[in-house]
């Protein structure tokens, strides 16, 4: 069993150290690992997108994907950027619907992909399997939640505040163009350009080409618990 769980993390890299499949039984990572493969998807390159019917649910090991959803006609809004560790496509599966959000490649990123049918021979096969996926489920609306009361209960500039802080690598750098911050804050430009100029006059963060610098944390952070 040991010498399993070893091939298993070998497989699954990143994916068995962070997130949710992480905290899962071993047993279900082992399964997982046999059932999925790597693939590279190029930065704008779909996962899948609103209206597709699911084939697999999908793990970031690297890179970033951006996450959006459709709000008038044919347009789309970015609602997050997930980090390796992150899961997703779940939902619409195991409810057997259509996708009702699109995930995209925000850079090149390598996705573990484990397609719909592994999964439902498993969950034949290993009923315990079902809990699992329960625990995917409730993190992702939990965070969906949290993401819809940041909207509500927050000014732009603290939700703009909180969204740097989310991204931020450990250096400080935020490695995004402003019109990539601008979709994923789902701001309108003006407003998303008052809490910008807001945060760089107050010192909080100063900008290079394709990158944002993080100077002031404690600043920030105090920006980003405005109400």
């Amino acid at each position: 069993m040991e010498q399993s769980c070893r091939k298993c993390s070998d497989v699954l890299r990143g994916l068995a150290s962070v997130g949710w499949l992480a905290e899962q039984p071993d047993a279900f990572q082992t399964r997982m690992a046999r059932a999925g493969r790597w693939s590279t998807v190029p930065r704008g390159g779909l996962l899948y997108a609103v209206g597709d019917v699911p084939n697999a649910i999908f793990g970031l090991g690297e890179g970033l994907l951006e996450v959006s959803i459709p709000i008038t006609g044919e347009e789309e809004v970015t609602i997050y950027r997930a980090r390796p560790g992150f899961w997703i496509g779940d939902s619409a599966l195991l409810a057997e619907t259509t996708r009702s959000i699109t995930v995209s490649a925000a850079v090149e990123s390598r996705i573990f992909r484990v397609p719909i049918g592994a999964v439902r021979r498993n969950l034949a096969e290993h009923a315990e399997d079902w809990i699992c996926f329960f625990r995917l489920n409730h993190a992702n609306a939990t965070l969906a939640v949290r993401i819809l009361a940041e909207v509500l209960a927050l000014t732009p500039r603290a939700r703009f505040a909180r969204m740097l802080l989310r991204l931020a690598d450990p250096d400080g750098s935020v490695r995004a163009t402003q019109e990539d911050l601008c979709r994923m804050a789902g701001m309108s430009r003006a407003a998303f350009r008052r809490a910008f100029k807001g945060l760089i006059d107050a010192g909080s963060v100063r900008t290079e080409y394709g990158v944002l610098w993080i100077v002031d944390r404690a600043a920030l952070q105090l920006a980003s618990e405005e109400a």
